[in-house]
């Protein structure tokens, strides 16, 4: 059919969407035919990739049998003030063509969106950021289809509120679209993987009150510090934090999986939290994430979201590396400021820091200077450390006593969490570690003995409010494990104790 057959009166439309950062954006697609010398304009700010699409999306129609419209194309991507980037609009810019034709109508593509890049051949395929796109699309409760490649239609069935159609070429879409055929059945919503590959608590022989310290941890939410000589133990303790905490909830694995695909198209589905240990020569830019071009990729405060950051040989990490975790461990985000990419990153997590006494590491025979070892532990800088709430010092194993099964601690903190999550629902909290510090000085408050025990002891250490506050949320956290319903002078005590490394309750 040429231009001259068709109205020129009509702007035929389809929707697709594009990834921005950790967030999907529903973008509309006009197309407008009209006389003059074929060809293809896209307008509305696409970058280079979308530009390109044109002899994609023209090879894509032509191969799959449909007639390619003679005249002059202008494709419209709205909002137009808004940068688009990467080829997830293939298949929507093709439908409105196919639109614009007649091929397909207005009430055949109505609440639809259509993601994919198209293969010269009329193949759809998969696009990074996928799960994230598709959030967005069910957040802005404009289409209740998603068009996709068969595996990306697998990585979003578990986004609620839309239904995903998988579609394994352009024809097989107009085909289901018209009715011509049946509609693919979505693909089955995947179960989460139940367990990790973490390993088993009970391996930890001769470390009873560093097992103890890392079971107050997953109960409460706590960041940790483990210091001790190397073959303590400190690697082995970190790596089981994660099989101690509770599987994540159906919102925690697509919170996870968006962010995993962001970073590497790997938006696999886990209940197991994730555990991230970077190596001490990451930059900060790894870190805390940053931009490529003008696309923003989380760093490792982001992949650890709703998991454990562990950094081993903490103090060998740069300074600046060091400190830019200081915003997330207060706020759970991540604000990434760069020319091109202006945008604000979950980040909540538990941090674990690992490190020696001292340089050498050889407690029994240390021949560092008391110069050293002063530079050395100040790599890990006070206002760092005031956001730790466990600091343990280990020491080598003593007996061979094991610990108690995964199973059983997990069981434990699980308790222990359901009795501080009744607990919190009128502060909007579930986690010890999260308790606002006006709460905790108020309807929370210890008992009056603890309350005076942890003044003395906080005013003799000369602890900052927020170290305090800190040691007032273990408090509860000890409490809540041994089902006591107030913190008292033991469990302060204990608290104490936690934030005090070499001692023990």
């Amino acid at each position: 059919m040429t231009a001259a057959e068709l109205p020129l009166s009509t702007v035929a439309e389809a929707y697709g969407a594009v990834c921005v950062g950790l967030s999907g954006q529903v973008v509309q697609v006009q197309v407008h035919l009209s006389n003059g010398l074929p060809g293809m304009t896209i307008v509305g700010l696409p970058d280079t990739s979308i530009n390109e699409s044109r002899d994609r999306v023209r090879a894509a129609v032509v191969t799959s049998g449909f007639a390619w419209p003679t005249g002059r194309i202008t494709v419209g991507l709205s909002p137009a003030f808004e940068h688009k980037r990467g080829s997830g609009l293939d298949f929507a810019v093709a439908m409105g063509v196919l639109a614009r034709v007649g091929d397909v109508t207005d009430r055949h593509i109505d609440r639809a969106v259509f993601l994919g890049e198209l293969g010269l051949d009329g193949s759809v395929r998969d696009v990074p950021g996928a799960v994230a796109t598709a959030l967005g699309v069910a957040r802005a409760g404009h289409a209740t289809r998603i068009f996709a490649a068969p595996r990306t239609a697998e990585q979003i069935a578990r986004v609620p509120g839309i239904r995903v159609v998988p579609v394994a070429s352009l024809r097989e879409a107009v085909q289901v679209v018209r009715g011509a055929v049946p509609e693919p059945a979505p693909p089955p919503v995947p179960d989460p993987i139940p367990d990790g590959e973490f390993g088993e608590l009970s391996d930890v022989q001769g470390q009873p009150f560093a097992c103890w310290a890392l079971e107050v941890a997953a109960a409460g939410g706590h960041h940790l510090l483990l210091s001790g000589s190397p073959g303590s133990g400190k690697t082995m303790l970190a790596q089981r934090l994660p099989g101690l905490l509770p599987p994540l909830t159906d919102d925690q694995v697509l919170e996870v999986a968006a962010i995993r695909d962001a970073s590497d198209g790997a938006g696999g589905v886990s209940r197991v939290p994730p555990f991230c240990a970077p190596h001490h020569t990451a930059s900060h830019v790894a870190m805390v994430g940053g931009a490529v071009g003008a696309y923003s990729r989380p760093g490792q405060v982001s992949l650890a979201h709703h998991g454990v950051l562990f950094l081993d040989e903490a103090p060998e990490f740069s300074r600046m590396t060091l400190e830019c975790l200081r915003q997330p461990l207060e706020d759970g985000t991540i604000s990434i400021a760069r020319a091109a990419v202006s945008e604000r990153l979950p980040a909540r997590f538990q941090l674990v820091l690992a490190g020696n006494p001292c340089p050498c590491g050889d407690t029994a025979h240390c021949q560092c200077t008391s110069v050293e070892i002063r530079r050395y532990r100040a790599r890990l800088s006070r206002p760092l450390l005031d956001r730790i709430d466990l600091r343990i010092g280990l020491h080598p194993p003593r007996g061979a006593r094991p610990a108690d099964p995964t199973r059983t601690v997990r069981e434990r903190v699980r308790r222990a969490r359901e009795r501080s999550a009744s607990r919190h629902e009128v502060t909007g909290g579930r986690l010890n570690a999260r308790i606002p510090p006006q709460v905790l000085r108020g309807a929370l408050a210890p008992t009056a003995d603890g309350v005076a025990l942890l003044e003395r002891v906080s005013g003799e250490a000369r602890w900052s409010r927020r170290g305090t506050d800190r040691v007032l949320r273990v408090a509860w956290t000890v409490a809540d494990l041994a089902g006591v319903d107030r913190p008292g002078t033991d469990e302060v005590q204990r608290a104490i104790a936690l934030r005090a490394p070499g001692q023990s309750p």
